[in-house]
């Protein structure tokens, strides 16, 4: 909106604004979660498929299986930058293209029948997978700085409910009678639906707020007027990426320290379903098919977990308390791993281990609020998603099968790095509770246009901790 626009503006009601929100997470968050947990299990089935035979059946040797998991995630981090299509292009496009490449991949899978076959469809997985994973900037068009961290949530625990629910297929897999291997089956049961999603997106993802066809010329300007507090909403004349300032995040030094701690969340969160159900296994009690479903129960409990802290993080207006808790209760978690070999404390500690998903789900939000302007927080986020998806290349190689049954060298250096998100978390709250002493000094004595003519800072905006 213009400035006279504002100013013209009749306040909204509480009863409108409740409207407004339930509007939008019914039209939005439902088709955004199904694709979301489809990409994340086309994703992860690899290690489902690992427990059903793939690597009998097409005769990997050596380390040839965590190359598999490694080279997705060259794909996936390489093309990070991409997040700048939802900016740039109408999302329901952009959405459109990337489901129907990445669900023809991921069923192509099924197909192989050699190393390299696989090898090469599972980076281009990475790549098109990664163009839809820039979405939670494609949230903060549509939410405020409050109220996005909880949408974000609810987008992220599609990946913990996804890893459940392949963990139940895989088991199910496992007990179907066919003439085609139960590996091959999975992958076509887990990619011929995404391509359903294609319809979906195409015909129901709005661009933006102004295009949101649900949404009455009423409801669209409070919309428009919620977003533009503490922030910047490029609404007016310019809808596409403003390059200046999103080249400016990569200056900004608040855009690499989420990276950081992202960076170590990944090393365990990419590592960790390509690995539980073979650690399940070979705990000694329980068989092939049992730890395929036994993989599933500690994801179903950090599906719950994610959807509780992302929203009391909003009401809280906190992100870091949430992202250390659950870092070093993660650390505990690999410290069971590396250390015990009961199946009562290993398989504990899995459940533990397994809430290093949740200062995923905080930072996504967090990364976001530290920027006041659309462009800038897609900059903000490309160097956010690229430094963290560098944690899968160590993550995905520090569970050599050589190290069973206990792996304690990887679920030590996964202990580590959840150590490294804790403090991370910390560190990082104390120095935007600085940063915003700071802004409080510079709105007392300068000017708001000295703020705004630099970085588009409104007076309102204050770092959340």
């Amino acid at each position: 909106m213009g400035e006279k626009g504002q100013e013209a503006m009749v306040p909204p009601t509480d009863h409108e604004i409740k409207a407004l929100y339930r509007k939008l997470d019914w039209n939005l968050m439902p088709m955004i979660w199904i694709i979301y947990m489809l990409s994340v299990l086309d994703r992860t089935n690899l290690g489902n498929a690992h427990i059903a035979g793939l690597d009998q059946s097409i005769g990997l040797v050596g380390t040839q299986y965590n190359l598999l998991g490694t080279i997705f995630y060259v794909g996936y981090s390489l093309f990070q930058w991409t997040a700048v299509g939802w900016k740039q292009f109408p999302a329901h496009i952009w959405v459109a293209c990337v489901v129907l490449a990445w669900s023809t991949i991921s069923t192509l899978q099924a197909s192989v029948s050699n190393f390299g076959g696989l090898v090469a469809l599972r980076l281009l997985l990475g790549i098109t997978e990664a163009m839809y994973a820039g979405l939670p900037v494609y949230l903060s068009f549509f939410y405020p700085r409050d109220k996005v961290g909880f949408r974000q949530g609810i987008f992220l625990s599609g990946s913990a409910l996804a890893n459940a629910y392949g963990g139940a297929l895989g088991y199910a897999c496992l007990l179907v009678k066919s003439h085609l291997a139960s590996w091959r089956i999975l992958f076509l049961i887990e990619g011929l639906p995404t391509l359903i999603m294609v319809a979906v997106a195409f015909f129901f993802f709005p661009d933006n707020l102004k295009k949101c066809k649900f949404l009455s010329e009423r409801q669209k300007e409070i919309a428009i007027h919620l977003i533009s507090q503490g922030q910047v909403a490029d609404t007016e004349k310019h809808e596409g990426l403003r390059i200046k300032e999103w080249l400016a995040a990569f200056t900004d030094w608040r855009s690499y320290v989420p990276g950081v701690m992202y960076f170590g969340c990944n090393v365990s969160f990419s590592s960790l379903p390509l690995f539980v159900p073979t650690i399940i296994a070979e705990i000694g009690t329980f068989s092939n098919v049992q730890s395929n479903g036994l993989s599933a129960p500690p994801y179903l409990l950090t599906f719950i977990l994610i959807l509780i802290c992302s929203f009391a993080s909003d009401r809280l207006r906190l992100r870091g308390p949430f992202v250390c808790f659950f870092g070093f209760l993660s650390a505990i978690g690999f410290i069971l791993l590396a250390t015990t070999t009961g199946p009562a404390p290993r398989y504990l500690g899995i459940y533990f281990a397994i809430t290093i998903f949740i200062p995923v789900a905080i930072l996504l939000p967090w990364v976001s609020n530290v920027h006041s302007t659309e462009s800038r927080r897609t900059g903000g986020w490309t160097i956010f998603a690229t430094m963290g998806q560098c944690g899968p290349f160590l993550g995905t190689n520090i569970f050599p099968a050589s190290e069973g049954p206990y792996y304690r060298k990887g679920s030590l250096i996964s202990m580590s790095m959840c150590l490294l998100v804790g403090v991370g978390g910390a560190l990082f709250s104390f120095l935007l509770h600085r940063e915003n002493k700071k802004l409080d000094r510079l709105f007392e004595e300068g000017t708001e246009e000295d703020q705004t003519d630099r970085l588009r800072t409104p007076r309102g905006f204050r770092y959340m901790l």
